[in-house]
């Protein structure tokens, strides 16, 4: 009998939570993933240049590019030119992207609520602890040369 390691549990947990997370948000015409960016333009609705996105997410600009081109196809973000790099350009939410800010929290949190079901909130304190040590671990591993 083959044991699982642990990488390969926490992998497939997080492919399984994010598969949950992407039928649920899809009722509303987000996917997966999206949500972060919705979330960090619903606290800064002056938006953000793509840079700044990447920056606070901690992805790729590419990345938030190809995203920021899908939601536009979407409706749910719009780009407005940079008022002093016309390099640049400003992500907003549309008026779709903010009438979703009342919805798709709920349903992250509808989601969280069915993964951690039957775990105590000591349980649940203590699980987030071991999760904060071991990205602190990584964290602390020094970049190859």
């Amino acid at each position: 009998m083959k044991t699982e390691s642990f990488l390969q549990m926490f992998a497939y947990l997080s492919r399984i939570a994010k598969e949950a997370c992407g039928q649920q948000l899809q009722r509303y015409g987000v996917h997966a993933g999206q949500h972060y960016l919705l979330e960090l333009l619903w606290e800064t609705p002056e938006g953000l240049t793509v840079g700044e996105i990447a920056e606070r997410l901690a992805v790729e600009a590419p990345s938030i590019t190809r995203t920021v081109r899908r939601m536009s196809r979407q409706g749910l973000v719009e780009k407005h030119p940079h008022p002093t790099d016309a390099r640049l350009v400003i992500v907003k939410l549309t008026t779709k992207g903010k009438a979703l800010e009342p919805v798709i929290p709920q349903v992250i949190s509808h989601v969280e609520e069915q993964m951690l079901a039957g775990l105590s909130e000591v349980e649940r304190a203590f699980l987030m602890r071991l999760l904060k040590h071991m990205l602190q671990n990584l964290e602390d591993i020094p970049s190859a040369p």
